[in-house]
């Protein structure tokens, strides 16, 4: 049934945006994109009750990937919740209230180890084990000091560490190609939702700087560390031992190559390297001490507690080629090909609806043609920066600054120009980042279309004069269906919160 009035005129937050309710009693209400109740409850807390991924009817919802659902919420004392919301069930008969709840089967962590270090075992190996963080205070202080705190998580601190290494260069070799082994590395570690836990970034921070970033695994009381040896460190391990780590086949470094890795290399957030000569920093001193703290591995430590079948038959084949296909009217590469047509097609566009193509340096980034394989698009000549006012954000006078397509923002400006800001004037202030806590910052709403049934881009949007975001919507969907833009599509999304 869809909300009436009295439902769209209360305060509401985003789905993914849970995490801000107010600690509050009250009735709420899941309501989709066209205004149809999903689901009606009750909490004595509306933020606990969505606390994370504890509502019961979460994993329903977000398998609707096609819907965008909305919280509103009615604020109603303790004493009055279970009257009240029976009364709004009858009231409006939601879709969910009554129907089986779907429990989503999850499978244990173990198991996602298992399958991981099957299709990483030819080109990896275990360096050794480190013993319990927390037994070593003046470890723990150093890394404080230099801001590894990576290293001293409070999860982490009690566990032993099993430490392994990628031999990136096997990779690349193998794959003949740098991409085909990142692609390779990125489905290896994806997130993976039926999983009771996940690979994670071992230091968030510096993950954007490394091919492999490090990698975390809590599991069975162990952490994994995963993470690069340099090609020149590599080359100083002599020998493997064949051990099993959670009942996998694995290679292990041998004692006197381990010896010879700790006296000359360095363990930090990029892997394991050589040391050289001047080794001062006390970074590096760092690195150097946590490479000393590993001790031989020779066992199986991780002992499994479900011991779930995996297929040891059939690992991930890394790809071996790149693809190559081509356009039979240009030979170029397909994709650079598709490039040229849509750069092509906007012009034509553009110049039909009698816009200047000089406006923020379009025409230099459309004229700019691919011609052979080795053509890479300007990405500077691309994108633009313009300033939007998020919905979620309570600061009128401060801007959020963000980027878009400049060929797409031309052709759409007339029709957003009232939502997002091309240029401020002198008094008025922008931020690159708008945080909603320590770590939590606001991405904002979302203008999505897409030309010709193929080419898409995403243009952020916000509010005017404290307007809600229906409203906005509202008017912006009246004004692209009135364009005349020939095959447009578009979709749009709420402001949300990512950490």
């Amino acid at each position: 049934m869809n909300a009436d009035e009295d439902i769209l005129q209360l305060p509401h937050i985003g789905l993914k945006n849970r995490a801000i309710l107010p600690e509050l009693s009250g009735i709420y209400y899941v309501i989709d994109e066209k205004f149809i109740i999903w689901y009606i409850g009750k909490a004595k807390n509306l933020r606990a009750r969505w606390a994370g991924d504890s509502h019961h009817r979460l994993d329903q919802l977000q398998k609707q990937r096609k819907k965008l659902f909305t919280i509103y919420y009615e604020l109603v004392p303790e004493s009055l919740l279970d009257v009240t919301e029976q009364q709004r069930i009858e009231q409006h008969s939601p879709q969910l209230n009554g129907t089986q709840v779907k429990v989503r089967k999850l499978r244990p962590t173990e198991t996602l180890l298992r399958e991981t270090l099957v299709t990483l075992a030819p080109y990896s190996f275990v360096l050794g084990v480190e013993s319990s963080r927390k037994q070593d205070l003046k470890f723990i202080e150093d890394s404080i000091c230099r801001q590894a705190y990576w290293r001293v998580k409070k999860a982490v601190l009690p566990l032993t560490v099993i430490h392994i290494c990628i031999n990136v260069s096997d990779l690349w070799l193998v794959g003949k190609n740098g991409n085909s082994g990142i692609r390779f590395l990125k489905t290896i570690f994806r997130k993976r939702s039926n999983y009771s836990n996940n690979w994670n970034f071992a230091c968030k921070d510096d993950s954007k700087y490394q091919l492999l970033p490090p990698r975390r695994l809590l599991v069975n009381g162990f952490v994994i560390e995963v993470y690069e040896i340099k090609p020149e460190a590599f080359e100083l391990i002599q020998n493997y031992e064949l051990i099993k780590l959670a009942n996998v086949d694995m290679r292990a470094v041998d004692e006197d190559s381990l010896v010879l890795l700790k006296n000359k290399c360095l363990l930090s957030h990029v892997g394991v390297y050589l040391a050289t000569e001047n080794q001062d920093d006390s970074y590096d001193q760092l690195s150097r001490k946590a490479i000393e703290r590993i001790y031989p591995y020779k066992q199986d430590l991780v002992k499994l507690l479900f011991n779930e079948e995996i297929d040891l038959s059939k690992p991930q084949v890394l790809p071996t080629y790149t693809r190559t296909l081509r356009d039979s009217n240009t030979g170029l590469l397909v994709r650079l090909a598709n490039l040229a047509d849509k750069k092509k097609y906007l012009t034509a566009l553009l110049t039909e609806r009698g816009l200047d193509l000089n406006r923020y340096g379009v025409n230099k980034y459309l004229e700019s043609i691919p011609k052979d394989d080795n053509y890479v698009d300007n990405i500077g000549d691309k994108r633009m920066t313009v300033f939007i006012k998020p919905f979620l954000w309570n600061l009128p006078e401060v801007y959020l600054a963000a980027t878009l397509d400049t060929v797409f923002w031309l052709l759409l400006e007339t029709y957003l120009s009232d939502f997002t800001k091309v240029k401020l004037n002198p008094e008025e202030r922008y931020t690159s980042k708008a945080y909603v806590s320590t770590r939590s910052f606001i991405v904002p709403a979302t203008l999505t279309v897409t030309l010709n049934g193929k080419w898409k881009a995403g243009i952020p949007f916000g509010s005017k004069d404290d307007m809600s975001y229906k409203a906005v919507v509202d008017i912006i969907t009246s004004r692209l269906q009135a364009s005349g833009i020939p095959k447009l599509k578009f979709s749009f999304t709420l402001d949300s919160i990512r950490s």
